[in-house]
């Protein structure tokens, strides 16, 4: 059975490193119409409420307050696992880590559950909504569905190899980098300098655009019936190229329809 020599995985794994810290670089200098591109994003995913949003420079970000820091988290936790674990971890967490994690999703969605039952019903069910906590909740679901991601795209794609067998979650160390990722996820995000607008904005989006992305590139492997069979990256363009496209298109085809709603219900949003 071939196998990816060692040294060339620990390689490959700086380059999305590389690209990330290219996009945050170009989306600081860039003017703020342009980087206002990324609303069309948050426009298919989101609901973009104002109140529930954060305003960086006046402008308000791309995705709500709970979905900037589920994504940006997902994102950075999802490269944290590539530049730290380069092997490929294809086992969720361990226990008790996943209990933790648990946790996290329980809190996301008490939080998003307690925060809809105000707008459904306009009076505060349990405690008053506040984006601080959204974001909270959001960035630390965010990191802990990154754990289960990187393992499940693994165990789907590449040929199994008991030797590099792990989870993704084995030791309070992972456990307090995903924490980490969060944390910083959430500072940057409180601070809200005017300058970071633009790779805030990045960041969230391209979450939502990876993260479809790896859904759709996962289909195209099942309907290629090529699971469990990919031994390299270059194995990987047609899938990754064909779940790009059909992302694009899904967020191009969401937008549409919600802006041609929009104007036909007559939606605040």
């Amino acid at each position: 059975m071939l196998k990816t020599p060692q040294r060339h995985l620990v390689e490959w794994t700086w380059w999305p490193i590389y690209a990330l810290l290219i996009v945050i670089a170009v989306a600081a200098l860039l003017p703020a119409p342009v980087t206002r591109a990324f609303d069309l994003v948050g426009y298919a995913v989101c609901h973009r409420i104002p109140d529930r949003s954060f305003f960086v420079a006046g402008v308000q970000l791309p995705l709500c307050a709970r979905d900037t820091g589920m994504f940006s988290a997902a994102l950075l936790g999802v490269l944290s696992f590539i530049l730290v674990q380069p092997k490929r971890v294809n086992q969720f967490p361990a226990r008790p880590y996943v209990l933790v994690l648990g946790g996290f999703f329980a809190a996301w969605a008490f939080d998003g559950l307690n925060s809809y039952l105000l707008l459904a019903r306009g009076e505060v069910f349990l405690y008053t909504p506040q984006n601080w906590l959204r974001l909270v909740t959001g960035a630390l679901m965010g990191a802990a569905l990154s754990s289960f991601v990187v393992p499940l795209f693994n165990a789907a794609v590449w040929r199994p190899d008991l030797s590099t067998a792990q989870p993704s979650v084995s030791s309070w160390r992972d456990m307090g980098r995903l924490v980490a990722v969060a944390g910083i996820v959430i500072g940057v995000v409180l601070w809200q300098p005017p300058f970071l607008y633009g790779p805030i904005a990045a960041i969230s989006s391209l979450g939502v655009i990876v993260l479809l992305v790896i859904v759709n590139a996962l289909l195209v492997i099942l309907l290629m019936r090529r699971e469990g069979r990919i031994e390299r990256w270059s194995e990987m363009t047609l899938p990754l190229t064909a779940g790009a496209f059909f992302t694009l298109t899904e967020i191009l085809v969401i937008v549409l329809v919600r802006a041609a709603l929009t104007e036909a219900l007559g939606l605040p949003f």
